[in-house]
């Protein structure tokens, strides 16, 4: 009788321990967020809109939201307003500041700053510490992402640290 009961103990063990590891393998694919459940993510987000716009300022706008919605919410564009120089289909993210360029900027032509958005790579190459190699890139880079949204925005393009930028950042604009 008693080899019988230790029997039945080992066979309890066994069953426990294949179900234990059962669920250990369904849970195996699962991924768990760090976020507790009572907290939702943000319907809305924050954006700054500057520039060519009839209202400047700051806006909440739904998640999702583009940059048209950014330059509907700032009253649209001024008469003068380049908002073929940006891409209006592009999905805001929060805290961004979205700039809408005038068409025609004569204050830096006067000023002598160069445009990082409309350049050629022969103006470009003028700064100091941008030759045509980095002057190209610069172009290739706006290319890809769009026109830059500010002149810090240079520095995420390859080959243009810190130090370049400061370097440049006087005589630039946007």
């Amino acid at each position: 009788m008693e080899l019988k009961t230790k029997e039945l103990a080992y066979l309890m063990v066994l069953a426990v321990l294949i179900a234990s590891l059962g669920m250990c393998s369904s849970l195996k694919g699962r991924v768990f967020s760090d976020k507790s459940p009572l907290v939702s993510e943000s319907s809305v987000l924050i954006v700054h809109v500057a520039g060519a716009v009839k209202s400047p300022g700051v806006y909440t706008l739904p998640v999702g939201s583009r940059i048209q919605d950014a330059i509907d919410a700032a009253g649209g564009p001024l008469a003068e307003a380049d908002i073929h120089r940006l891409n209006l289909a592009d999905i805001l993210a929060d805290g961004k500041k979205v700039h809408v360029p005038a068409k025609d900027n004569n204050k830096s032509e006067e000023d002598g700053l160069v445009n990082i958005n409309t350049a050629d790579a022969n103006a470009l190459a003028t700064l100091p510490n941008i030759g045509p190699a980095r002057a190209q890139k610069i172009i290739e880079y706006r290319e890809l992402h769009g026109p830059f949204s500010s002149i810090e925005e240079i520095t995420k393009v390859n080959t243009i640290g810190p130090k370049i930028f400061e370097s440049i950042k006087d005589l630039i604009t946007f």
